[in-house]
């Protein structure tokens, strides 16, 4: 450097921490933080609770059931009040075939949050599909109480009416949830059921047809199209429906 510049050049006094009234920003640069190694763009660390519910859910992905389990555990005994993992460990047990454990957990859930809509329908869903039919529409009515311009809400209970053979029952909840939340595809499909089955098939295919435009790729919604174009005696239009049906079913 001393070839190309003059000593004198490169030679100077320190720059002073107190304010210079030349440059107004320079005091500021006394306060910066030394620290090294701190981001201040990185995400706050996970709590405990997060990373067990986080593990939990790789597990059941991944399918390791038992390691779930476990982890799911660990996180209702160290936070018993935590809604979601409390209800994915009963859905665990549901799955596992472990109903009476499925059974506590989800009224743990309804314990811990009463008031709550969520550990309800959970419950009444859970209830409805093994088949403890005036249990679950109890926790349906009270939920529906608590949230009632809920479209899951509406859905289980219409659900649970037309599992349990009540299809002129169900029609009402899906109609609502359908005006509550017309992206559902699933309440589409099974309005369009409940209609068939109470013998209104115009309503029940112009449902059917919403469902299969929603959820293109399920086969479910043209098949039971082309059973009601069937009735209507529409035999050309219902072998076309069970072709693309045919087409769109998984191989």
């Amino acid at each position: 450097m001393g070839d190309l510049f003059a000593p004198d050049v490169l030679e100077g006094d320190q720059t002073p921490r107190a304010p210079d009234p030349h440059f107004p920003l320079r005091p500021f640069a006394a306060e910066i933080p030394q620290a090294v190694g701190l981001d201040p763009h990185a995400e706050a660390a996970e709590s405990p609770a997060e990373r067990l519910l986080r593990l939990a859910r790789a597990a059941v992905s991944g399918g390791r059931r038992a390691e779930a389990e476990l982890l799911f555990l660990e996180l209702v005994g160290l936070e018993p009040s935590h809604l979601a993992g409390r209800i994915e460990l009963a859905r665990l047990y549901e799955r596992g075939g472990q109903e009476d454990e499925a059974v506590h957990h989800f009224t743990e859930a309804v314990r811990l949050h009463t008031g709550l809509p969520d550990p309800l329908v959970a419950r009444g869903a859970f209830l409805a599909r093994i088949k403890r039919h005036p249990e679950a529409e109890a926790d349906l009515h009270r939920a529906l109480r608590l949230a009632p311009e809920d479209a899951a809400v509406h859905f289980e209970l219409g659900f649970a009416l037309w599992r349990k053979g009540l299809a002129t029952e169900a029609v009402a909840y899906l109609q609502r949830v359908i005006q509550l939340d017309p992206a559902r595809a699933d309440a589409a499909y099974y309005l369009g059921e409940s209609l068939h089955q109470v013998g209104d098939d115009l309503a029940a295919l112009a449902a059917l047809e919403r469902s299969a435009a929603l959820d293109a790729s399920n086969p479910k919604p043209l098949q039971l199209m082309g059973r009601v174009l069937d009735r209507l005696g529409r035999p050309e239009e219902a072998r076309e429906m069970y072709r693309r049906a045919r087409e769109v079913t998984p191989r």
